[in-house]
């Protein structure tokens, strides 16, 4: 298998204890230097030197049935983020430059994997009980999507779509949850090309990293186990590295300097 075991990941004492009690879904770069992250009850902007956090908007208008999930900055500088939970607000949105919000998709379950073609002209998306990879045209100057069509259909043996990654082919890495891989996806044939099998259940994302970009790092998850999956799955929980021959690309930053 070659998949090394990181470990399972610890927060520092200090590290993020202004929002320590609310549920963070995602955390991406600023082009100033900080973070963006989403956390159950809005979008806030972090500062890791003064353990600062600022509240910048709230797409989900306090609703507290949701929360998000999955997000990351684009190519276009805005950050995009998913929600997931049952009430009527969940959905895909939009935050510009300025911390004005846009929802660009709804009926969203549970939102989790979005990456960008290598030429930004492709959104790709995971809204994972679908079990299905859209494809959306991409407008890198608006911000919008449109000509929604399924590139992957994954059926219930590969568990569920989660997180997702790009490598410098434009072929997408896949975390599975309840599918024990990551799988390399070609969204222009929708066909399994590569596989990285792991000793536990929960997959829940998956990100290039390293000086070369030729890392793999993969998250999993421990909730809802019982005492005989944590026999059988010890690991769970925990963070791993593969490396790889193909390299990733670089993460896109968040413009709040306009």
């Amino acid at each position: 298998m070659n998949v090394a075991f990181i470990g399972t990941v610890l927060y520092p004492a200090k590290t993020f204890r202004a929002i320590s009690r609310k549920k963070i879904g995602t955390i991406a770069p600023t082009v100033s230097g900080s973070f963006v992250i989403g956390l159950e009850d809005g979008v806030y902007g972090y500062d890791f030197d003064s353990n600062a956090s600022d509240k910048w908007c709230d797409p989900m208008q306090g609703c507290s049935e949701n929360r998000f999930n999955d997000g990351k900055a684009g190519p276009d500088g805005r950050f995009y983020i998913g929600s997931m939970g049952p009430d009527r607000l969940r959905g895909l949105y939009r935050v510009d430059e300025d911390r004005s919000w846009t929802r660009i998709e709804t009926d969203i379950t549970c939102s989790n994997g979005l990456v960008w073609s290598l030429d930004h002209r492709t959104f790709y998306y995971i809204d994972s009980p679908t079990r299905q990879i859209v494809a959306y045209d991409f407008d890198c100057e608006s911000g919008s999507i449109s000509g929604r069509r399924i590139v992957v259909e994954c059926v219930p043996s590969h568990g569920f779509p989660d997180g997702m990654t790009i490598d410098s082919d434009g072929m997408l890495w896949v975390a599975h949850w309840q599918g024990f891989c990551v799988r390399r996806w070609n969204p222009d044939t929708g066909e399994e090309i590569d596989r990285i099998e792991l000793p536990v259940e929960r997959v829940t994302s998956c990100a290039f990293g390293g000086s070369d970009l030729r890392d793999l790092y993969i998250t999993t998850a421990s909730v809802e186990m019982s005492l005989q999956d944590w026999e059988s799955y010890p690991q769970s929980g925990g963070l791993f590295r593969k490396r790889l021959e193909i390299s990733g690309v670089p993460s896109y930053r968040y413009n709040n300097q306009t």
